[in-house]
Parts: C-alpha cells; sequence; structure tokens
C-alpha cells in the first residue's frame, strides 16, 4: 500500500476549517473555486423558463391533490391495484389561466456578421403530475407524489398492452403520452441552446427573417469575464406560409436517441423482494430459450426491454435496462463526427465505464446489518422500475426513471447534451438507518483510465486497483460472538487497524440478519484528508488516453433542511479485490446478490488485478480477477430520516440532487477547476424582449 503525502495533522485541519452545511458548502467548497482560472464554456447549455418570456407565456397550471390512502389497501402484492399512474389533482386551472405562443414556433438564430441563421434550439412543455405506482407493495409509504414532467415523446410506463399479432411486442395501452393541460408555451416550460452557439450583438437595423413576428435578445454573460457577452436571438414564427421552420430537429441536431430495435420486447422484470415495483403479468420473451412464453399460468412480471443508444459527435451513452448505464465512450482526438453523418458511423474510443453502481444498506452482497439487507441496480431497482418517458430533440435528450424498490416515486432524470449529461435524483425514501446508508456511483474500466484527481488530490492518484485513501474502508463486526474492527487502509504512523474483543470472530451473525445489534459489513467512513471535510462535495476526475471525465454533484433542493450534508459524503474505493456484487470488469460477479466464490471456473485462487495484467478481458478463464473497484467514486447518505414528503403530495423533505458529468476528448491533467465548478462559475443569461 501507498502512503500519501498529505498528512494526518493536514487532514484534521482541514476538518476544523471546512464548511458542513449541505447547501452553502456546496455551493463554496474548500478548497474555493479559483476565478482566475476561466471555465470552459464550450460545453455549457443555457436552460431558460417560460418566465423569461413573459410576452409570450402564459401562467402555467395551478394545481392541489388531497393525500392518497390508496397504497395503504394494496400490500397483498396481487396486482389488483393501479399501477403506475398520474392521478387526477382535485383543483386544476387547465387551460383557464390562458394560452401561449406555439412551441413548435419558436426559434433560436446567432448573427453570423451578415444575418441572422439558425441554431439548434429546443423548447420541452413541462406538466405538475401526481405520481403513484399503488400496486407496489411499498406504496403504502410513497402513496402519490407531486413531481414536476415533461411532455414525452413516449410515456413509457404505458407500454402494459401486448400487440394483438405478437403478444412479446410491448404496445401503449391508450395514448402515447399526456399533454400540457396549458396549450402552448406557459411559465415552467424549457427553453435550451447551447452556450457555443451564441455570437456576436446584432446591428440595430438588421433585418430579420421574412415571417417573423417577434424577437427576444439573450445576453449571455461569464461573471469571470466582466464586459464579454454573447447573443442568441429568440423568434416567433408567424403564420405565414413564408414564415421559417425549424432547421434543426431530433434527427439532425446536437444528440439522437437510438433506441434498439427490440427495445419494446417484453422481458421478465422483477426486484430480489418480488412485490416492490410489482409489474402486471403477462406473455414475455425469454431470451435463454429465444421463445415467447404465451401460456398463462407461466406468466410474470414483465416490462419492455428499454435498451438504446445515445449519440453525440462528442460521446456516446448505453443503456442496457432503466437502471443498468453500462457504456460511455469518448470521441478520441483528431476524430470528426459529422452532424449529417449517420450516427450509426461516428467513431468512439474504449468504453470508461464497468457501469453505474447504486447500493441501498450495504456496500457488498453477504455483509449483514440490523435492519435491512442488500439492493443493487441489476437485480432490486432495474426489476422494480418503469421507464417513465423520453423526449428527443436537437440540443438534448431527456429520459426518466421511475421507481426504485421501496423508494416507490424516486424519479432518476437523464439529460443529454453534446458534450455532457446530467442526472437529476428527486430522492423520495422512507427513513434509512444508519447502518449503511444509501451509495450511487461509477466503476471504471480496468486500464482504460489512468488518474483520478479531485480538489483535495490536485496532483492525482493512480486509478490501478490499489487502495490511496489514508483511512475510511472499515470492515465491522459486532455480534453475540465479539466485536472486530479490521481497516486495510494505509494509515500513518500507527498502521493498519486490526482490534476486537474475546470471541469467535465467525465472519457472521449468528443469530442471522436480524440478530439485534449485529453488524458484520464492510462501511465507508470518509477520509477528510483524500475527499474533503464533512458535509463538502467537489468536482472529481477520470482520465486517460482513452478520454476524460469531470463530474460535479450538487444539490439543487433540500426541502427538508440542511441537516443531510452533514451525513452525504464523498465515496472513493480503488480497490480491485473489492467485489461489490455487480459488474463485469476487471472481473464479472458470478453469484447474483451473494458473495462470490475465492476460486475461478477452474480452481485456481481469483486474483485481484495490477496493471502489470494489462487487458483484463483477455485473460483466461474470463473469471479469473475478482470484480474489483477501478476509480469508484460517487456519493455515501449514510443516514436518511425521511424523503418521501411525509405523507403529502407536494414535496416538504425531499432531496434532490444533480450529477453533472463533461466528457473531454484524450488524455488531460486537472482540468477540474475548468469543468467541475459550474456551481461556483455559472453562466448569466438575460433575456430582453425587442
Amino acid at each position: 500500500m501507498r502512503l500519501r503525502r498529505r498528512t494526518i495533522i493536514t487532514a484534521l485541519a482541514a476538518v476544523a476549517v471546512g464548511g458542513t452545511a449541505f447547501g452553502p458548502a456546496l455551493a463554496s467548497t474548500t478548497p474555493t473555486a479559483d476565478p482566475t482560472v476561466p471555465a470552459g464554456r464550450e460545453v455549457d447549455p443555457v436552460v431558460l423558463t417560460g418566465a423569461s418570456f413573459p410576452q409570450w407565456a402564459a401562467p402555467a397550471e395551478v394545481t392541489a391533490k388531497v393525500p392518497s390512502a390508496a397504497g395503504a389497501n394494496c400490500t397483498s402484492g396481487n396486482n389488483t391495484c393501479s399501477h403506475n399512474t398520474y392521478e387526477q389533482p382535485e383543483v386544476a386551472t387547465g387551460d383557464k389561466l390562458g394560452s401561449g405562443v406555439d412551441v413548435r414556433k419558436l426559434l433560436g438564430y446567432r448573427w453570423n456578421g451578415k444575418k441572422f441563421v439558425q441554431i439548434p434550439f429546443q423548447v420541452d412543455e413541462v406538466a405538475t403530475r401526481y405520481i403513484s405506482n399503488n400496486a407496489s407493495t411499498f406504496s403504502f409509504y410513497s402513496e402519490t407524489d407531486q413531481h414536476p414532467t415533461y411532455v414525452f415523446d413516449q410515456e413509457r410506463f404505458r407500454w402494459t398492452k401486448s400487440d394483438p399479432t405478437d403478444p412479446c411486442h410491448a404496445i401503449p395501452d391508450g395514448p402515447a403520452t399526456t399533454p400540457d393541460p396549458v396549450p402552448g408555451l406557459d411559465t415552467n416550460d424549457e427553453l435550451s441552446f447551447m452556450a457555443s452557439d451564441a455570437g456576436p450583438q446584432a446591428p440595430g437595423n438588421a433585418d430579420v427573417p421574412k415571417g417573423i413576428v417577434g424577437t427576444s435578445r439573450v445576453e449571455v454573460r461569464d461573471p469571470l469575464l466582466p464586459g464579454k457577452v454573447s447573443y442568441v436571438y429568440v423568434m416567433l414564427a408567424g403564420n405565414d406560409k413564408h414564415a421559417p421552420r425549424p432547421a434543426f430537429d431530433a434527427s439532425n441536431g446536437y444528440v439522437r436517441y437510438l433506441p434498439d430495435a427490440d427495445s419494446d420486447t417484453f422481458l421478465y422484470s422483477q426486484s430480489a423482494y418480488d412485490s416492490y415495483g410489482n409489474a402486471a403479468k403477462g406473455p414475455y420473451f425469454d431470451p435463454a430459450t429465444n421463445t415467447c412464453i404465451t401460456d398463462p399460468t407461466q406468466w410474470k412480471q414483465r416490462r419492455p426491454k428499454d435498451t438504446a443508444w445515445i449519440k453525440t459527435p462528442h460521446y456516446q451513452f448505453r443503456y442496457d435496462g432503466r437502471w443498468l448505464m453500462t457504456d460511455v465512450q469518448v470521441a478520441q482526438p483528431g476524430v470528426t463526427n459529422k452532424l449529417g453523418d449517420d450516427p450509426t458511423t461516428w467513431q468512439y474510443g474504449a468504453d470508461l465505464v464497468d457501469r453505474w453502481k447504486a447500493r441501498a444498506f450495504q456496500q457488498r452482497p453477504g455483509g449483514e446489518t440490523p435492519c435491512c439487507g442488500y439492493e443493487e441496480e441489476a437485480n432490486n431497482w432495474g426489476g422494480s422500475s418503469v421507464l417513465m418517458g423520453w423526449r428527443a430533440g436537437p440540443v438534448r435528450v431527456i429520459r426518466a426513471t421511475w421507481g426504485s424498490d421501496s423508494a416507490t416515486n424516486n424519479i432518476r432524470t437523464e439529460y443529454f447534451y453534446r458534450d455532457e449529461f446530467r442526472t437529476d435524483e428527486n430522492l423520495r425514501v422512507h427513513p434509512v438507518p444508519p447502518a449503511d446508508g444509501i451509495y450511487a456511483q461509477w466503476d471504471f474500466n480496468a486500464g482504460k483510465v489512468s488518474t483520478y484527481y479531485n480538489a483535495y488530490v490536485p496532483d492525482g492518484v493512480p486509478a490501478d486497483g490499489r487502495n490511496d485513501e489514508v483511512f475510511g474502508n472499515t470492515h465491522l463486526h459486532s455480534g453475540a460472538d465479539g466485536f472486530r474492527l479490521q481497516d486495510g487502509d494505509p494509515v500513518p504512523v500507527v498502521g493498519p487497524q486490526d482490534v476486537g474483543t474475546p470471541g469467535t470472530h465467525t465472519g457472521n451473525c449468528g443469530g442471522g440478519p436480524f440478530e439485534k445489534g449485529c453488524i458484520d459489513n464492510d462501511v465507508d467512513l470518509p477520509d477528510p484528508t483524500f475527499s474533503g471535510p464533512m458535509g463538502t462535495l467537489s468536482y472529481e476526475e477520470v482520465t486517460g488516453k482513452n478520454g476524460t471525465w469531470v463530474d460535479r454533484t450538487t444539490v439543487k433542493q433540500v426541502t427538508g433542511g440542511t441537516a443531510y450534508g452533514l451525513v452525504t459524503e464523498p465515496y472513493y474505493r480503488d480497490d480491485s479485490c473489492f467485489d461489490d456484487g455487480t459488474g463485469s470488469d476487471p472481473g464479472p460477479h458470478v453469484t447474483p446478490r451473494a458473495t462470490d466464490p475465492t476460486v475461478d471456473s477452474l480452481g485456481q485462487p481469483r486474483a485481484c488485478w495490477l496493471p502489470a495484467d494489462g487487458d483484463p478481458s483477455t485473460a483466461s478463464p474470463a473469471d479469473h480477477y475478482y470484480q474489483g473497484d477501478i476509480a469508484t467514486h460517487g456519493v455515501h447518505i449514510e443516514l436518511i430520516a425521511d424523503s418521501d414528503n411525509a405523507f403529502t403530495t407536494v414535496p416538504l423533505d425531499e432531496i434532490d440532487a444533480e450529477q453533472t458529468v463533461v466528457l473531454l476528448p484524450g488524455e488531460r491533467g486537472n482540468v477540474g477547476e475548468q469543468y467541475g465548478r459550474g456551481v461556483e462559475k455559472p453562466l448569466l443569461a438575460t433575456v430582453v424582449p425587442q
């Protein structure tokens, strides 16, 4: 194990001076942002709301709904209650407050020095919905929640009906989507474009395109560059036959949504806890036998595959399911993927990520905690969720996933732009005890990234599968057979900790997983020498010859207050020996939801991958290496009191967060200051009607 140069004394000093409030601390982390380093604005989108265009926008719908108790009557898991649906509010103004201009007639322009030319520009309508999934047996807790929802191209939770000609082909049961109750643009709709498409100011006597009947000027400013302003012009086309139409759409803009040809095929879909999510049963396709199971006695819970690619000229992103995000590839330096070309011909480098991973209650299978089992993204959340919907346009693709086991109305929304993607999390979940909490992290492929950076390790550490934290990765056992603490971290001076009380220390809880007070689990504690003081989150970066990834998690809304900041910590693990239960790189996890064997399929001891071993995909046998974690990082929420809105239909104690990931070609040094400081260095956009 390597010792890093930063000392424990320095770390404790950092804890003493660092902020701890969840909201303010995230906006001003320690170390603070450097205002002398300009931000990389070429990757930034600009997103406005209809409220910025009062001359064109009607008021958004006003709604109210009485709290529901329907879920409390649906705990048997027998599928007789309503599945994922929008509930009707008791109060709804609909279009009574007016209607806005036709969103299809709003266009984006820049001045090129001679004339106005169109840029990729997108309007996404938003409506307030009340979501519920009463058939899920944990709906007694979630009931009905208010959620601002996009008007999707497809609301995929409605794909519950079998095609009469093909029982395993999913089709919508009714309309494909639900319109905005307010016709046209309203104040909560969103308008987006890329900051890099802004240009110089047009002269006052510039002619607008023929057929334009209204114009607003958007002034885009960088607060770090006083006096520098660029401009986009939002124009309203009239009804004249010569009026311009959008030059860019979902087929020729910056980002494409490419669902697999069979993404609407029904597959068996059920959580390891079979009543969580609780989809309706019916015919489904069995990949093992390559047949459609139509015998009613063999029907199981089913949902569409929902597999898809997101492609931009600069990267591609893979969905192998609703919670399975398994592939991110970045275009290499010198490669030019042209917008006019077929996106299936665009070229990228090697896959950077093993997958995105979620953990509830434990980091790994096989552990035991006083109350709860082990949940992960593949066999739990993926099986209990539905695809809420997707929306594709020339500036961004939006895709939302609904549900994750007992977090019935948890919504995860991804936004894909040309150079980055963002994930918004509306975390609606019951209390989570302080046994080990919830983890959300990205795990990277061995040998595909070489260095990890954050604001506290600005010189970086190798992404080599060997631990770099001074302390924090701890195996704790406490039960009837005694207490034991094993810490393999390279703690300075005193060395790794391995202490305990007399007893058998069998490595498991003799009374079973619900033994009172029993813990036998790997617990991740924050290391302030590596990731900063408690209650702060900073940028993180991994880089290598296949591309550079810069991410930042921030809080957009914590309606329950700032207390969660003290228990929401950065998570980092670089340990090729650690098997957290899912994934395939460096080696595959072979026993779902259980501890893997210590020998491979040939009976030889499984190995911990090292860079000198080369590409692990060439290993023979394929399961020779442990699954391992490589530069794995994200967030760890150690406990939650409640974030499911306290049985009301409006957000009261919800935790909402956002992660932004910027993807850059080639290997970079530490560029987190340029691309990971969006909270501290935001662009400012001002709309001026003309």
